[in-house]
Order: structure tokens, then sequence, then C-alpha cells
């Protein structure tokens, strides 16, 4: 038997370099014992070659299957690494042999979570309570889930529990808050603010609950004649996608002069520019956000304004929604969304956003790689995502590969979310070389693609879309695309799957539109779901379609039809303020 006290010894001593150094010392003498190669997969993690740890591991576990030190350090790993699928097979063996260990119900459920399995996470969860119903931790971690799942009443016993037992959490009072707050609580939730506020006075979350409820306090004190007022909570100071139209009906409305009051998603929030905090009679609050972020102000009417993107909303929106008197979104697509999910039909209303008025912005001047100006290309195609899998960019990067070549007088501008880090851009690399090998063709060898990932402003979003001569999307379903449809408005050609919000603005006579079928939700190259999307379907466009599409506008010289004058005439915001105003005063909500 081998000597392996040694190594241990240094591995302890915070010397893991020098443990893998004797690890593989006893390796090489010809000792190929599970306890070895556990511990050299270790060290090395520990000097961060995970690369080589994983091999070390894999080889522990093929000579001793049940060597739990083996298992538990290749799911470290896997999580690490985001492999949940590998992680979660790892973490079920290990329950099989220690079904008593909670930790290991606290890691299965937290690894479910990541894949979006909250059905799954809730029953590792609840198992872990169970085997340790005295673990704050454990009370915590199943309530956090539960809210999730939108179980909110049972979200907040968790949370009681978990400061039964744990009292001093201040981020369990914080979330119970929360969840009060989700049911209209107000008092409940000022009290339980303040508590934490005392156990940790630096917790900005409870700051800006306790300021929320002062706020909704001022609201239900609001007296006066209830007719014609309107109260909007949304992320308006972000520059999300809620955030942006949130910010556009604000405006639409205060042009109305009816009488408005904004609150913001933080509690501390004012609207620049016009003192709109200022509590007013209203018979509602309508809220931009997603169904999980609205919280209820008692003695108002709760509207949801939201959308989803695939054919039917999750389990948990279902449940989230119950607690809305009206759910409006902006197109037949999400509402239908809704409505698949056994939502009441009745209490679903269609809103269509509107279209900012083509605004001035400078071109900027862009390089592609290899020197040449983007701006002396004849076909210079846009398209502008979050770096997510909904969007499809590995999509978007094999039609482009299969569709142009080096020769083609085209550029693909690819405005990726607001900053790609390290992690992003590796991430982007393997997408690239993904798409590479399914088509069998290297991206040096297609037309340039100009990757554009910092923040810009209002003004340069413009000026990018006046770069462009066409918009192409490859998404796999959106709940409306702001960008397309601004580059529509600004005379663009279009060119955008069949599915979705797209068909809430755009025809044949509009632009150019890629058939789609509806398939699961999965990510490509992975095993499971997108996880937003766990358990749900999404529309999959037809890549060959959609690079004779490309093919047809860069060689054949297709023509697009402009969809400025459907957009500009129907989808303004102007439009959409009053149909909004129409939907609350149908349901005698102002």
């Amino acid at each position: 038997m081998p000597d392996l006290d040694p190594a241990i010894a240094l591995y302890e001593a915070g010397r893991p370099a020098e443990a893998a150094v004797a690890c593989l010392a006893l390796l090489e003498a010809g000792s190929r014992d599970a306890d070895i190669l556990t511990l050299l997969g270790a060290a090395l993690i520990s000097t961060g070659n995970g690369d080589a740890a994983v091999g070390a591991l894999e080889e522990a576990l093929r000579i001793a299957p049940t060597h739990v030190a083996a298992r538990s350090n290749l799911a470290h790993l896997r999580q690490q690494r985001r492999d949940w699928a590998a992680a979660e097979r790892h973490l079920g063996v290990l329950a099989l042999l220690d079904p008593s260990f909670r930790a290991l119900q606290d890691r299965i459920g937290t690894v479910r979570q990541e894949r979006g399995d909250l059905d799954g996470a809730l029953r590792a969860l609840t198992r872990a309570v169970r085997i340790d119903p005295r673990s704050g931790l454990a009370w915590f971690n199943l309530a956090s889930v539960r809210m999730l799942a939108g179980l909110f009443k049972e979200a907040i016993a968790g949370f009681r529990h978990a400061i039964a037992e744990d009292p001093a959490g201040a981020l369990a009072h914080v979330q119970l808050g929360e969840m009060l707050l989700r049911l209209g609580e107000v008092e409940a939730a000022s009290e339980v603010f303040r508590r934490g506020l005392r156990l940790d006075p630096a917790a900005a979350n409870a700051g800006n609950g306790l300021a929320r409820c002062g706020r909704y306090r001022a609201m239900m004190a609001a007296t006066g004649a209830r007719a014609g007022g309107v109260a909007i909570r949304g992320p308006y100071e972000s520059v999300t996608g809620y955030g942006y139209f949130c910010q556009r009906l604000i405006r639409a409305l205060r042009a109305r002069q009816v009488p408005l009051e904004a609150i913001g998603i933080m509690g501390t929030e004012s609207w620049p520019g016009g003192a709109l905090d200022r509590p007013i009679p209203a018979r509602a609050v309508v809220n931009c956000l997603i169904p999980l972020a609205v919280e209820r102000v008692p003695g108002r009417a709760t509207v949801t304004f939201s959308m989803f993107e695939g054919t039917r909303i999750p389990p948990a929106w279902r449940r989230m929604s119950e607690f809305s008197d009206l759910i409006v979104v902006p197109t037949e697509s999400s509402r239908l969304a809704w409505a698949e999910q056994g939502f009441p039909e009745d209490r679903l209303r269609v809103c269509p956003l509107g279209v900012d008025p083509v605004a001035a912005g400078n071109v900027p001047v862009l390089v592609a790689p290899g020197g040449r100006l983007v701006s002396s290309y004849r076909h210079r195609f846009l398209n502008v995502s979050d770096f997510n899998p909904r969007k499809n960019i590995d999509g978007l990067l094999r039609v482009w590969m299969r569709a142009t070549a080096s020769t083609d007088d085209a550029v693909l501008i690819l405005k990726l979310g607001r900053t790609l880090g390290p992690a992003a851009r590796a991430e982007l690399g393997a997408l690239v070389q993904g798409a590479e090998r399914a088509v069998g063709r290297r991206l040096a060898d297609a037309a340039p693609v100009m990757v554009v990932d910092r923040l810009l402003t209002d003004e340069e979003m413009t000026g990018l879309h006046r770069a462009a001569t066409h918009y192409w999307s490859l998404s796999h379903g959106e709940g409306w695309d702001l960008p397309m449809a601004t580059a529509g408005a600004m005379g663009l050609g279009l060119i955008a799957p069949a599915h979705s919000a797209y068909l809430a603005y755009l025809d044949e006579e509009s632009a150019r539109l890629i058939p789609s079928s509806v398939a699961p939700a999965r990510v490509p190259g992975q095993e499971g779901f997108h996880p937003p999307f766990h358990g749900l379907d999404w529309w999959v466009p037809d890549e060959a379609a959609a690079a004779a599409i490309l093919a047809g506008i860069i060689r054949g010289g297709d023509r697009l039809p402009s969809a400025r004058d459907r957009l500009a005439g129907r989808f303004t915001w102007d439009r959409s303020a009053d149909r909004l105003l129409a939907i609350l005063d149908e349901a005698g909500l102002r």
C-alpha cells in the first residue's frame, strides 16, 4: 500500500502544487489507487488546473465508483463550470450513498434551480428540511425556491421557519418582507424590514423595502375623486427592455396630462424632470414588470404589464399572475402564452408597445476585422441581442457562415449584451468553434463579423442602427424586440423569424420572414432546457431558409420591402398610451 500521508500533509498545509507532485510520483511508481487520484484531483483543482483534475477524478471513479471524495470533488468541479447536468448526476449518486446527508440535498436543490427545474429543486430542499428541521439555512433555501416557484404563502412560512432557527439572519428578514409585499401585507412587511435593519444597518434591500412600505402607505391614504389617475410602477431608471417601455409610457401619459404617479422598483427613485412621486387618487397600479416582481397595494387593483417569449408561460408565472386583477401584454403571442398555461382569458388584455420616432444620430466610425470601414460595405446587417441561448447567436453564426463568403460585399454587426467579461468571451469563442464544426467552414471564410460588446447610450444605439442597411434576427422567441421595431421605423430592411411578437408588427409585405417550427427550448450542445424555459417550448427558425434569404440579398440583389410606414403609422407610444387608458377604463380601473 503506497504511503499517501506525506502528500496529504502537504495538501493540508496549503501546498497543493507540491501535493500534486507527490501524488504523480506515486502514480509513476505504478500505484493506480483511487485515493491517490482523488487527492491529485483535489490538489489540481486548488492550483487552478481543473482540466487535469477531471481526468484524475474520473479515473478514480472508474477504479472505485462509490468513492465519495472523488465523486464529491468532481461534482464540485462540474458545478464551478456550470455543467449542471453532470453535477446533478454525481450528486444523485452521492445522495444514494448517504441519503441522510442534508448538505447533499441542498446542493442538489441548487443545481436543479440553476437548470430551471424548480419542482425538482423543491423536492430536494424539502428532503433537506426533513433531514434537519433545525437548520435555518435549509429552510431559507427551501423558501427561496418556493418564492421563485410562485408559492408565495409557502415561501412566507419557510422564511419564518428560517428566522425561528436563525433569528440573526438579516437576509431572511429582507426576503420575508418582500414576500409579504407581494401579498399586500404592508404593515407586517414594514415591521420585518425594521427588524432586518436592526440586525444589519447596511442591508440596502431592507431600507428600500421600508421606503416602499412608506410609499404604499401614502398611496393608501390618498383621498379625493378617484377618477382618471394612473399609477405606474416599473424599473424606469434601468436600461432594460421593461425600463425602456415603462419610460415611454410614462412620457406619453404625461403628455396627455393624465394624473400620474411613477413608482420605482427600489422605493427611493424619483421621476427625472418632474414630481411624479406624489400619491394621486387612482384605482389601480400598473406594474411594468415580470410577475415575480409585482407588489400589491391594498385598496388598489393590481395590473401587470408583462410579456413572455415562449409558447406557454412557466407554471410559476401562472401562479404569480393569480395575484393580478389584469394581465396586459403587448402581443397576441404573449396573450396565448398565458392562456395556454390556463390563465383566465377574461383577465388578459393586449396593448401593443410603440416605436420611437426616428431620432437624430451620428453614424459611428466602425472598423471590421481586417481594417476595412464598415460603411464601405454595400450590405450591412445588424443584430442587437443579449448574450443568452434564446437569442440563438450560435444559429446566427451558422447561417452567416453558410450564406456568405469572405469575398462578399457584406458585414455583420453583432451587438451583444452590455459588456462581455472573460467567461462570456470564452463562451462566445466556444459558440464560434461549434458553429464552424457544424457548418464545416471557418468563420474567417465567411463575410466579416464585427462584435460590439459595450453599453451604448440611446444616441449611440441610434447611430448603430444608422450604420446598417438591414436588421436580422434568428431569435427563438420575443416579447416585442425593440431593436427590430426601431430598425423598421428607420427604414432598414428587416429579416425576422415568423413567430412570436414579430407577427404582431411584421408581415410578408413589410419584411422577409423566416419559416419557424415549435420545439422544446433546449440549449444546443448541452443537456436540458434553457433554464427560464424549463419544460417549455419555443420556436426554431429554419436555418436553410434564412441562409437563402441572406444569399438572395447579398448576391441576388433582393430588395426588401419597407416596414417604416406600417410601424410609424400603427405603433406609436401615443397609441400605446391610449390603448392602456382604454383597457383601464373598460375594466373600471381609472
